[in-house]
């Protein structure tokens, strides 16, 4: 037989198979060319965008490397993208230059941002221990930031050439981005699926597929992005059986690998951590039963028990039916972590410290590196031969009793500034002991509130960073923890501390202190924008604005420097017309940072009573996304405030009747029939709310608010109370009932009192 067309010899079924084997290499040929050719003629049509983390620019004329605001967008939607910390460093290093690379995720970048994470604590000890020499802290980390992310930054690390990498990642491998847990997580059958999938998101193809999709689903983004902050489904839930974790490990296994071994060969000195985590005061955020409900019951039943012995002291007694319940069911991660706590009160604390772990590694939401995770950091280090620094083992080390706790976490994964200053100067001892720098330090290492003065962390940073965790605590899953409430108080004490020592500064001082700070470094735009934040909260407009447009100078590709002197010059009178101009660059791709950004810049100026001004920063955002339900409340907040009730509700009637299955819109709708004492239709509108998300107590919250401002108090209790059963730490919250019991001896009305009714059908006005 000369050829495989040439098979009349052949038995027929033989014959018949080869046919069909042509046919499926000639269809697979023609797909590929179909799909070569696609993405060949998409280009025009397309904005032009790199795939790379990073791409070549300019800075002060000379050729740079620039972060690519884009690069998460091959990972999230557009709408929930966040870009990577800033990164513009010179694609030549200068002679001298100490260039460090840091790769993570969010534990590695910083929480809430990047300003006092690890990459800046370790730029400040280099700078102090190397006065003479240039230092370059590449961030090569952001929220989300797992194995299969980060082998694809790594493939910028050669073009850095640095002296040293640092790689801490673990924490999402299970949740982030093709992880088994995350949207994408039903395709992740084997690591080989996910690598194939983060080769697809390079090409203009696959922007493609997401245009399209987002035009035939428009409100899918939507529902997506008011569902994520809503507890997470059963399918994020896994028991430490469940077999989609062994894929997860595999695939994190070979990615660490190949990123360790693109590491060491763009750099003589490669770090990787371990991943410390809470242990001691973050409970898990979910349990899986066992399967048996006769069992489940009787475990819960024996639980209930245990922590009733112990509320009485009777210490023998509780550990003996913990010890039972961890028998009955050896996985039911909050009997390890009650009974951890409890050995760790009698002070057994090695039992204490293996119950805390094991509770870790039962936690249904894996949002934490598990001792297996950290097990494949350690082989993975071993077998490329690179460097490895054990932070879990140091962490535990400098923890009191060993376990790792609030003194060094803000939650569950996220460093206090004293626990990222334990770990940067970790690591800059490592470096130094690797020799990775040819030059001997002249100085001490800092401590760590000599960087946190440095930082301009105390005590304007740090309000902010516990802004954010507290506000974080009341959402899911944080708010489902057993540990929540004394989390919640723990940070609004120390935020409490923090809050008056920034009120004894005038804004004057304020302004003096940041004006100091920034002389010493005109050219450092991180201490720019930590100044223009810091500026703006103590209503300092124009050194606000100054420190903005330094920031602005050195990071011109930013949108959200860009959105954050817009926000300075729009406090001091500017029309919003320049400042989006500002935002949006002239024939610039903006994506959706415009967006995103025009509502962020919005929901300020409402936070600072100015609704004229915030009000065509949200028609823009609406105009730009009509189905982003964010900006459409936003909008008929500030219509309300500025044409009046009925402005709002049209508004957002029309998003209703784009997307009817938001329940956020729903609420507000409420509310603002509320305010307009359309009673029966603002009862109907909440009970629809209710209907689309029964477990939103946030709508109990929101008519309450309503009452209040119609000084309906006695009708504002009992939603109050309805949401403070479920919500029972939540500040705001707190503070409306105590409003209304400062009312009610004032205005005496009976709680029953049924509400006005209109006349009339009950249909919608707009149906």
């Amino acid at each position: 037989m000369d050829s495989l067309s040439d098979h009349r010899d052949l038995p027929p079924a033989a014959a018949l198979l080869l046919r069909w084997l042509r046919r499926l290499a000639l269809a697979a040929a023609g797909l590929l060319a179909a799909l070569v050719l696609v993405e060949l003629a998409s280009a025009p049509f397309l904005a032009k965008r790199s795939a790379r983390f990073l791409r070549a620019g300019q800075i002060d004329g000379q050729p740079a490397w620039i972060d690519n605001v884009f690069f998460p967008y091959r990972f999230a939607t557009a709408r929930a993208a966040r870009p990577p910390p800033p990164t513009v460093v010179p694609q030549t290093p200068a002679p001298g230059t100490l260039r460090v690379c840091l790769l993570g995720g969010s534990s590695a970048m910083g929480y809430p941002d990047a300003s006092f994470g690890i990459g800046r604590q370790l730029e400040i000890l280099l700078r102090s221990r190397y006065p003479d020499r240039p230092v370059e802290v590449v961030h090569m980390a952001f929220a989300g930031g797992n194995s299969h992310v980060l082998r694809e930054v790594a493939r910028d690390l050669k073009r850095l050439r640095p002296q040293a990498v640092v790689v801490l990642t673990g924490n999402e491998e299970v949740a982030g981005p093709y992880g088994p847990a995350s949207s994408l997580g039903r395709f992740h059958h084997s690591s080989r699926i996910a690598r194939a999938l983060v080769l697809f998101s390079r090409t203009r193809l696959s922007r493609l597929v997401v245009a399209a999709r987002h035009r035939l689903d428009p409100a899918r983004a939507d529902d997506q992005a008011w569902r994520s902050r809503e507890p997470i489904s059963l399918r994020g839930r896994m028991s430490p059986r469940d077999p989609r974790l062994r894929s997860a490990y595999r695939s994190f296994r070979k990615n660490l690998a190949a990123i360790l071994r693109q590491a060491a060969a763009a750099s003589p000195a490669v770090v990787a951590c371990t991943v410390p985590v809470n242990l001691r005061d973050c409970a898990p955020f979910s349990t899986v039963f066992l399967d048996d409900e006769t069992a489940a019951q009787e475990v819960r039943e024996i639980l209930r028990a245990a922590t009733a012995a112990e509320t009485a002291t009777n210490r023998t007694e509780a550990f003996r039916l913990y010890a039972d319940a961890i028998r009955r069911d050896s996985n039911h991660a909050e009997a390890l972590f009650l009974a951890a706590r409890l050995a760790l009160a009698a002070n057994r604390t090695a039992e204490a410290s293996a119950l805390f772990s094991r509770a870790r590694d039962a936690d249904a939401l894996r949002l934490r590196a598990d001792a297996r995770i950290n097990e494949i950091v350690r082989t993975c280090a071993a077998e490329t031969g690179v460097s490895l620094l054990d932070a879990e083992a140091l962490f535990a080390i400098r923890s009191p009793q060993g376990i790792p706790g609030r003194e060094l976490f803000l939650d569950h994964v996220h460093f206090t500034f004293a626990g990222t200053h334990l770990l940067a100067a970790s690591i800059l001892d490592r470096l130094e002991f690797l020799r990775a720098f040819e030059a001997n330090p002249v100085a001490a290492v800092p401590g760590p509130d000599a960087v946190a003065a440095e930082l301009l962390y105390a005590p304007w940073g740090a309000t902010a960073q516990l802004d954010a965790a507290i506000e974080q605590q009341f959402h899911a899953p944080f708010r489902r923890q057993s540990s929540n409430a004394e989390t919640v108080a723990h940070l609004k004490t120390e935020k409490a501390g923090h809050d008056a020592r920034a009120a004894a500064f005038s804004p004057a001082t304020t302004g003096a202190i940041f004006a100091r700070h920034r002389a010493t470094r005109p050219a450092d735009p991180w201490l720019a924008v930590r100044a223009a934040d810091g500026l703006l909260q103590a209503a300092a407009g124009a050194p606000a604005e100054e420190a903005a447009a330094a920031a602005l100078a050195r990071w011109p590709h930013r949108f959200e420097i860009r959105a954050l002197l817009a926000l300075a010059r729009a406090l001091r009178g500017q029309p919003a017309e320049t400042g989006l101009e500002l935002l949006r660059g002239r024939d610039e791709d903006a994506g959706y940072y415009d967006v995103a950004l025009a509502i962020a810049v919005g929901e300020q100026l409402l936070e600072r009573k100015q609704p004229e001004a915030a009000r065509p920063w949200l028609e823009y955002a609406q105009k730009r996304d009509a189905w982003n339900s964010e900006a459409t409340l936003a909008l008929a907040e500030a219509l309300h405030r500025t044409d009046g009730g009925d402005a709002a509700v049209a508004v957002l009637q029309d998003a209703i009747k784009r997307n009817p299955g938001n329940p956020l819109l729903w609420e507000d709708l409420a509310v603002q029939y509320c305010l307009l004492g359309r009673w029966s239709v603002a009862t109907e509108c909440f009970r629809k709310s209710e209907e689309i998300a029964p477990y939103r107590y946030e709508r109990l919250l929101k008519w309450a608010q309503a009452m209040v401002r119609l000084r309906q108090y006695s009708r504002a209790l009992k939603p109050i109370q309805g949401y403070l059963a479920a919500m029972p730490n939540d500040p705001e919250g707190l503070e409306i009932l105590a409003d209304i019991q400062r009312h009610l001896p004032a205005r005496p009305e009976p709680a029953d009192e049924p509400a006005p009714q209109e006349k009339g059908a009950r249909k919608f006005p707009w149906e």
